[in-house]
């Protein structure tokens, strides 16, 4: 059955077009990573459920009988558990369940707070991330994607998920580094650090080129800005790129909105979801006191092999 999910009130949370165009051709992940703030990827979650479950053809209806079920609380083929933690026991529980025949053949589960779960418990659903059953979705929150085992993400589709008027971002630094970075201030060690970002990441993207050439540029470009600070402002400027790929509005770097336009569908959204990845571990990585052009030469490497046809 071909589905049109309806969006969500205005107020409540941005859910990214590509997921709504992915429920509606039946082509959402059986696993999926919803990251931002936690009110607003529980209540995505939530209205992703509904709408996954819904029988109507257009989702979420809430006139259908599975609609009703699940505002009473009464769906069985929906499954939660999470919030401040989720331990073995609730991982076991939920499996218990999946293995249960679901009523509409669809079953749909929603663990809130993926980057609060134990190592245990992170381990036991493993195998039911890496071998789902058909017509089963997996719907995972947290507020930081680096917050999450990797042997997790890797299973998950990431989507962005925001609050209306709130710009999505994980790092508290960043504020002030964003305020020195796009506005006239004394701190003249950013004085055109953006434009040779901007240049730097078509060096990358579109010019092709050579990893080794890339690193000793970034390290050229860091010579007024610390490696640690370059490396924040370098996410978060991907992070708007993938913002603007999935159809968000709310991205920060909005002068440079036209370059971000550009570049957008060069890379899918889980290649955009890597290059950030491999942005933040190279952060940290300077912060292991990793010598700095080494560091970058690693991390030209990884992004290099993001492109397609690399």
């Amino acid at each position: 059955m071909t589905q049109k999910i309806m969006m969500p009130p205005s107020d409540s949370f941005i859910l990214p077009d590509a997921i709504a165009e992915a429920v509606a051709a039946g082509r959402l992940p059986h696993a999926t990573l919803l990251v931002g703030p936690s009110r607003a990827t529980m209540t995505a979650a939530r209205y992703l459920a509904k709408a996954l479950l819904c029988e109507d053809t257009t989702c979420p209806c809430g006139r259908c009988s599975a609609c009703i079920r699940f505002q009473a609380g009464t769906q069985t083929d929906f499954f939660e558990v999470g919030g401040e933690s989720i331990k073995t026991a609730d991982i076991e529980a939920m499996q218990r369940w999946l293995s249960v025949r679901g009523h509409s053949g669809k079953k749909v589960y929603t663990l809130y707070g993926a980057h609060q779960m134990t190592g245990v418990a992170a381990n036991r659903i493993l195998k039911t991330l890496e071998e789902p059953q058909p017509g089963v979705y997996a719907l995972l929150t947290a507020t930081a994607r680096q917050s999450v085992l990797s042997t997790i993400q890797s299973r998950c589709t990431v989507y962005p998920i925001a609050e209306p008027g709130v710009s999505a971002h994980t790092d508290v630094q960043v504020i002030p580094l964003l305020e020195d970075a796009m506005k006239e201030t004394e701190n003249h060690s950013f004085d055109g650090f953006i434009n040779k970002m901007i240049k730097w990441v078509q060096m990358w993207l579109v010019d092709g080129t050579q990893a080794l050439i890339l690193a000793a540029q970034w390290q050229m470009i860091c010579e007024e800005v610390s490696a640690a600070d370059s490396l924040t402002l370098l996410v978060e400027y991907l992070r708007d790129i993938l913002h603007t790929r999935v159809g968000q509005s709310n991205i920060r770097f909005q002068d440079w909105e036209s370059h971000m336009k550009r570049v957008a569908p060069i890379l899918e959204v889980r290649q955009w979801s890597r290059a950030i990845e491999i942005v933040l571990d190279s952060r940290q990585r300077v912060e292991s006191h990793v010598a700095t052009l080494l560091n970058f030469e690693q991390m030209c490497i990884r992004l290099r092999e993001v492109l397609p046809d690399v």
